[in-house]
C-alpha cells in the first residue's frame, strides 16, 4: 500500500484543541466549542493584491482572503467562497459527463460539485475589479460604473425624439379641430402648454412617452412635482418657443427669438452627449427621462 505524502492535505480540517473533525463551513467546534478559523488553501498571493472580493467587490483583508481550489480566483469574500466544494461563485457549471466522472476517481479528495452558476458580475472598465450588476462605484478604485452592466436606465435621443413626434403629432390633429370651431390666434400654444404640464404632473409621462416606455422622475425616482413640471415644460421649453414665434413676425423679439430657439435646439441635442440622456431643460428643472419598468 502506498505511504501517504504528509504535505498532501485530506481536505478535512480538524479543531486545534480537541482534534475533532470540523463540519465544513463550521466557525465551531462540535466537540469542545473552540472557536475554527476558517481554512485558507497555501496559494501564494502575489504582490498586487487588490483587496477586494472578486466576485462581489467588498473589501477583503488580505490575511482574511479566501482563494478557489477549481478556478483559481482570488480574493473571495465569505459568501462568494463554498467551504463545502472550496470553490467560488465565479466557477462555471461542470456537466456531470464522463470526463467529470473519471477525475473523481483519479483524484477521490477533490470536489465534485455541483458547481455554482457564475454570478452576475462583471469587471470594472478601469481596473478590472469584479462588481455586481447595478452598483454605481468600484469600491476599488472609485470609477464611475454608470451605463456599465445591466441595459441603461436611460431612453437614449431617438425613443426621446419619437414620443416628441408622436405628441406633437397628437396636439395637431386636436388644433385643427379645435381651430375649425374656434379660431383662435396661438391655439397651438394655449394646447401644448396644458397638454404637457398636465400629463407630466399627473401621470409623469405624456401619451407619446407612454407609448414609447418612457417616464419623467425627479432625483428621487418619484413623478416631479408642479414647480419642476412648470420648470420643465414651461419656463425650459414653452417660453423659449414663444420667443421663437414671436421672432418670426416681429422684429423687435426677432434676436431673442432665434437666440432663444438656438438655445432651445442646443438642449434637446444636448441629450445625445449627455450620460444620463438629459436636455438642459432636465437639468434646469432637475428631472430625468427613464425607461418605464414593466409590471
Amino acid at each position: 500500500m502506498a505511504e501517504r505524502d504528509p504535505g498532501e492535505s485530506s481536505g478535512t480540517q480538524f479543531c486545534g484543541n480537541c482534534g475533532v473533525a470540523v463540519v465544513p463551513g463550521g466557525t465551531a467546534c462540535v466537540q469542545c466549542g473552540a472557536a475554527i478559523q476558517p481554512e485558507h488553501d497555501s496559494y501564494e498571493l502575489g504582490g498586487d493584491y487588490i483587496p477586494y472580493c472578486r466576485s462581489c467587490g467588498v473589501p477583503v483583508a488580505r490575511e482574511e482572503a479566501l482563494h478557489c481550489t477549481k478556478c483559481g480566483v482570488t480574493p473571495l469574500c465569505r459568501e462568494h467562497y463554498y467551504p463545502s466544494t472550496r470553490s467560488c461563485a465565479l466557477c462555471p457549471a461542470i456537466e456531470s459527463d464522463g470526463q467529470g466522472e473519471q477525475d473523481s476517481v483519479s483524484l477521490p479528495g477533490r470536489p465534485t460539485g455541483p458547481w455554482p452558476k457564475p454570478a452576475a458580475t462583471l469587471p470594472c472598465p478601469r481596473c478590472g475589479a469584479r462588481i455586481r450588476q447595478g452598483v454605481e462605484f468600484c469600491p476599488n478604485c472609485g470609477a464611475d460604473q454608470e451605463g456599465v452592466g445591466e441595459a441603461s436606465q436611460y431612453p437614449g435621443f431617438l425613443p426621446r425624439f419619437f414620443a416628441f413626434i408622436i405628441d406633437n403629432l397628437i396636439i395637431l390633429a386636436g388644433g385643427t379641430v379645435l381651430f375649425a370651431i374656434v379660431e383662435i390666434p396661438a391655439l397651438g400654444l394655449l394646447i401644448t402648454i396644458p397638454y404637457y404640464v398636465g400629463f407630466t404632473y399627473k401621470l409623469g409621462q405624456t401619451p407619446g412617452k407612454r407609448l414609447l416606455g418612457l417616464l419623467v422622475v425627479d432625483d428621487n425616482g418619484t413623478i416631479p412635482g408642479l414647480r419642476r413640471v412648470i420648470l420643465r415644460e414651461v419656463v425650459a421649453k414653452s417660453v423659449p418657443s414663444m420667443l421663437l414665434l414671436a421672432g418670426t413676425f416681429s422684429l423687435i423679439f426677432s434676436v431673442a427669438g432665434y437666440a432663444s430657439g438656438t438655445v432651445l435646439l442646443l438642449g434637446y441635442l444636448w441629450i445625445v452627449r449627455d450620460p444620463k440622456d438629459r436636455g438642459l431643460h432636465d437639468h434646469f428643472a432637475g428631472t430625468y427621462v427613464v425607461k418605464k419598468k414593466r409590471n
